[in-house]
């Protein structure tokens, strides 16, 4: 479900270098994610790597000696079709049940996936029991009152991941429902409530849905920047989410 997180330039760094995008694109947000994974990333570490399905967060050449990586995904088929060796354990599982495993970790990892999930208070309960205590989750997800999420509620799954194709190039078997049930800022942080300290990064980052548009996405920039300048986090388009149990 989630892609090999990869540490290489943004794909609209050459749009902004021309001046079309603002400077907010010119990074890649798996350049982020990873800043933040890399000193979590201790010898022997316990990684729970949620909804990685075929592809694991972080590939093998990535991980710390010695670390235990196990896979989990609801979808069975997903994590048989990952490479030999891409995990230690897999787990088919649903997130908003209780994690079928005594196993606890010290890093859990989601690379927009809990968009995907619901109910998403109770997969983040879930969550936090399998981590030890001071361990950390992070996570990145896209938010409910992004453009896209907000036209995901009228338009058909079928028609959307269609649509992703033949305009952004998305490959269809990596687009799965979305739900993008509470997934902005003012819910995240009453769910993560209970846990010892949580840190949330928006990104106001939605322009890419509209480039073959550009009339529309000139409108659609004028609003998105007006809201990234007065950090207005509940409508932001995407959140990095650090907690820690």
């Amino acid at each position: 479900m989630s892609p090999t997180i990869l540490d290489e330039p943004a794909k609209e760094l050459p749009i902004v270098q021309a001046g079309l995008l603002p400077e907010r694109y010119g990074y890649a947000m798996q350049t982020v994610f990873l800043e933040y994974v890399r000193p979590l990333l201790k010898p022997g570490s316990r990684i729970l790597d949620v909804g990685s399905g075929r592809s694991p967060t972080l590939a093998p050449a990535d991980r710390p000696a010695g670390c235990r990586y196990v896979g989990l995904d609801i979808s069975a088929d997903e994590l048989k079709a990952a490479a030999s060796g891409a995990y230690d354990r897999v787990i088919a599982h649903d997130i908003t049940q209780p994690l079928p495993t005594d196993e606890t970790f010290d890093l859990v990892l989601s690379w927009q996936v809990l968009e995907h999930v619901k109910p998403l208070d109770e997969a983040l309960h879930n969550l936090r029991i399998v981590l030890r205590p001071g361990g950390t989750m992070l996570a990145q997800l896209s938010a409910s009152f992004s453009a896209f999420a907000l036209l995901a509620r009228v338009v058909p799954h079928s028609l959307r991941v269609k649509a992703m194709n033949r305009y952004l190039g998305s490959a269809e078997e990596e687009k799965f429902p979305t739900h993008y049930d509470r997934c902005h800022a003012r819910a995240l942080e009453r769910m993560l409530a209970s846990w010892s300290a949580m840190t949330l990064h928006p990104y106001y980052r939605g322009a890419v849905y509209f480039g073959r548009w550009r009339r529309l996405q000139r409108m659609y920039l004028a609003y998105e920047s007006c809201i990234a300048n007065r950090d207005v986090r509940n409508l932001a388009t995407h959140y990095l989410l650090i907690a820690e149990r």
